[in-house]
């Protein structure tokens, strides 16, 4: 979280400087007191998402680069007066967690923190993690990002993001009477039985999918 509040910090430091700003000026602007615009340069303090896009804007870049998820700081693309504008996209600042999940047989939870913050264009998104393993191909690729809503009660056939026994999984819940099952997409990995006496926890439910060169929604298997 450090790591990320000095890069949004700098940024926010480096194109004020640029536009010939001082702290007071982008401060009115803001609408805030100027001290707390000390504070965000030197990454002290949490931004809400509201005051970064307000920060874009005014700073005439985009939320990407203030996040440093890229290095063009061009300001999103503008539509021609005589066509009326899209109303831009909110944007959430989601936690990325360095742990990997497991779309195989279990990936233990060892340094489950967040590494960095990715700029999401969705409001229904709680966390990102990165997959690794082949059980859930060839829907959800090794390596891929998957986005998580927080939703501890899951429907039947719905892909989730859990810890049992130990170890991170992202399977499809499926329930059977009393019963709950963690199913791969691959039918070659069998299903995983939920056993009462050991440790279950569903994280959240996967609204989106990221592999590394296209994006989906999550389908009801």
């Amino acid at each position: 979280m450090k790591g990320f509040l000095k890069i949004l910090g700098s940024r926010i430091k480096e194109r004020r400087k640029l536009l010939g700003l001082t702290q007071k000026q982008l401060a009115e602007l803001l609408g805030k007191d100027a001290s707390i615009i000390t504070k965000y340069e030197a990454g002290t303090v949490d931004l809400p998402v509201s005051v970064v896009n307000k920060l874009a804007e005014i700073l005439q870049t985009s939320v990407a680069y203030l996040a440093g998820e890229t290095n063009d700081p061009t300001p999103p693309r503008k539509e021609k007066e005589a066509i009326p504008a899209k109303p831009e996209k909110p944007v959430k600042l989601v936690p990325v967690f360095s742990t990997t999940v497991s779309a195989g047989n279990g990936i233990f939870p060892d340094s489950f923190h967040p590494e960095t913050y990715m700029p999401v264009e969705r409001y229904d998104v709680d966390y990102v993690f990165i997959v690794q393993g082949k059980s859930m191909e060839p829907y959800v690729l090794d390596g891929s990002k998957i986005l998580v809503k927080a939703i501890p009660n899951p429907r039947d056939g719905e892909m989730i993001l859990c810890i049992y026994d130990g170890m991170f999984y992202v399977k499809y819940f499926h329930k059977e009477g009393d019963k709950i099952y963690l199913i791969s997409e691959d039918s070659t990995y069998p299903p995983i039985p939920i056993e009462p006496n050991k440790q279950f926890e569903i994280i959240g439910v996967v609204v989106e999918i990221r592999n590394p060169s296209v994006r989906k929604r999550f389908r009801k298997r």
